[in-house]
């Protein structure tokens, strides 16, 4: 444990675990953004390294990821009455109320799925398994997804700079939850119990590595069955985690990435603290898309959220696994049109890989960062663009390349002293093969 940490400064740490997950203090609250891997035992992980947190007055998950979303359920269970808020992907809006209410009909919904590719690949279905474990992002099939990229339209995010401060996050603040999310909260008592979920959910990764040793001929058959075992993990995480907020009578909000696609704007959040930058805060519809495309994990629609700069109050832009921009190549920057006021910390989109190389562009068109703050990744990770960020610190909690552990690093924020951030931890002293 670190003495300094103890005290009430804005600060902003990459958890030591193989996962995500970053822990923000600013202006004496406490939020989460993502919650590493299962196997991390982030709750445990927070109370070892940060004295003083016994409330966590926001949770953020990003997106499904196991290495983002693994570690929630845990969470909630540890914390329960501690936790203020849970900020929630709109895309699950779909998922949430089949596998809560009839979760035997949801798997088998599921497993069908995988009969009929496992049968006939689409080529949708075999781009999605060739980008598995080679830090690619999954494609995006536009007509499939149901939006239009709207060019002109993406930097129009209101100027949140001369907004009124307001922190406040008392409950009579927060928007309404969503019908469907009001549903399961009041029918809470004749819904599916957890003895029969447990059942229909195992029941479901058994009829999977059956077929994934049935049909042992075919081509792809090995990777689209790992990768429907990877979606019914993922549904599991979705469904517990929805379940613990209801229990705990937990306030949830919905981000809808789409919603932002189609209208350019973004909206929500706490006004001046925390905000989303690509998506819109409201009742999310919803779509009628297989059970598979609501599950595929898309990183490039990762929740992005931006703690703004403002008097002493330390910035902060949560870039998850986002590349920050979308159309062709994810060339068109969703950041904020104006430039942000110095000191900026941003966490390194999807841990440095090389497939979100356009996001350092993007940041370094918004304004610059001061710091950037990795944490997670594989032996692949981190790609050589991130290596080539020369002009300011870069953190990493771990570095697989060369063996090194997690690491808690992170920045404190000391306003009205130069230069006002105080990194610690693990600084990357890695240079790409070129030299730096």
């Amino acid at each position: 444990m670190i003495p300094f940490l103890s005290q009430s400064v804005d600060m902003v740490l990459a958890l030591p675990i193989h996962g995500e997950a970053f822990l923000l203090r600013r202006g004496g609250i406490h939020v989460l953004v993502d919650s590493g891997y299962k196997k991390d035992n982030i709750s445990n992980v927070i109370k070892e390294h940060i004295c003083d947190v016994n409330r966590l007055d926001i949770v953020v998950c990003t997106h499904g990821d196991a290495d983002h979303v693994g570690g929630l359920p845990d969470l909630l269970r540890s914390w329960g009455n501690s936790v203020g808020q849970v900020w929630l992907p709109g895309r699950w809006s779909s998922v949430i109320p089949q596998v809560y209410r009839d979760p035997s009909l949801f798997f088998n919904q599921l497993v069908n799925e995988l009969d009929s590719n496992l049968r006939n690949p689409s080529d949708k279905i075999i781009s999605v398994v060739r980008c598995m474990g080679n830090d690619e992002n999954i494609p995006i099939i536009e007509q499939d997804m149901g939006y239009q990229i709207r060019q002109g339209e993406i930097n129009v995010i209101e100027d949140l700079i001369d907004d009124p401060i307001d922190y406040s996050l008392d409950i009579d603040r927060i928007p309404p939850e969503p019908e469907w999310f009001i549903n399961l909260r009041r029918d809470k008592e004749v819904l599916c119990s957890d003895v029969a979920y447990d059942h229909a959910y195992k029941s479901a990764i058994r009829k999977v590595k059956y077929r994934k040793r049935k049909f042992i001929n075919s081509e792809f058959t090995d990777d689209i069955c790992e990768y429907w075992l990877g979606l019914i993990e993922t549904s599991d995480a979705i469904r517990n985690i929805a379940a613990l907020c209801i229990s705990h009578s937990i306030p949830t909000r919905w981000f809808d990435f789409n919603g932002f696609i189609n209208n350019g704007l973004s909206s929500g959040g706490v006004n001046g603290f925390l905000v989303p930058i690509n998506a819109i805060e409201q009742p999310s519809i919803e779509i009628e898309y297989s059970l598979y495309m609501n599950l595929t994990k898309i990183n490039q629609e990762s929740l992005v959220f931006f703690a703004p700069p403002r008097n002493s109050l330390l910035g902060v832009l949560f870039c998850a696994d986002s590349p920050l921009g979308v159309g062709p190549n994810f060339s068109y920057s969703f950041l904020p049109s104006y430039s942000p006021l110095s000191p900026i910390v941003a966490t390194v989109p999807h841990h440095g890989a090389e497939s979100n190389a356009i996001a350092y562009q993007h940041l370094k068109s918004w304004g610059g960062v001061d710091v950037f703050l990795r944490a997670g990744g594989t032996i692949k990770q981190p790609g050589l663009t991130f290596l080539r960020q020369n002009d300011c610190p870069r953190l990493c909690t771990k570095c697989p390349k060369v063996g090194h552990s997690p690491m808690l690093s992170g920045v404190v924020f000391v306003p009205y002293y130069w230069p006002g951030l105080i990194p610690f931890g693990r600084f990357c002293d890695c240079f790409p093969p070129n030299g730096p």
